[in-house]
């Protein structure tokens, strides 16, 4: 779900409305002053892990990698990967 803006001003004068959307809907609300961000209000439940389907977003923001960075990274994630451990299938026959 991706993150709504709210001026400060909209946000302070509406704070039970806008707990309620993060509350019962997952909205997740970037507070801004002026054209910054300053604060992001977001379930609890995410501070306990990170849901994939922000990735892209937070991907997107991150810095740009150059090609000797992007080939170091996918050699890390494949030497990761040869290394879990294979799930056993139960219903495998």
């Amino acid at each position: 779900m991706n993150a709504i803006p709210v001026n400060v001003t909209d946000f302070s004068r509406g704070l039970s409305e806008f707990l309620n959307q993060v509350q019962y809907t997952g909205q997740i609300l970037d507070i801004e002053r002026g054209k910054k961000i300053i604060a992001r209000v977001s379930p609890a439940s995410l501070q306990d892990g990170f849901p994939i389907a922000m990735l892209d977003q937070l991907l997107a923001k991150g810095p740009l990698l150059t090609s000797a960075e992007r080939l170091s990274l996918a050699k890390d994630v494949g030497d990761v990967r040869s290394r879990l451990s294979k799930i056993r299938d139960p219903w495998a026959s």
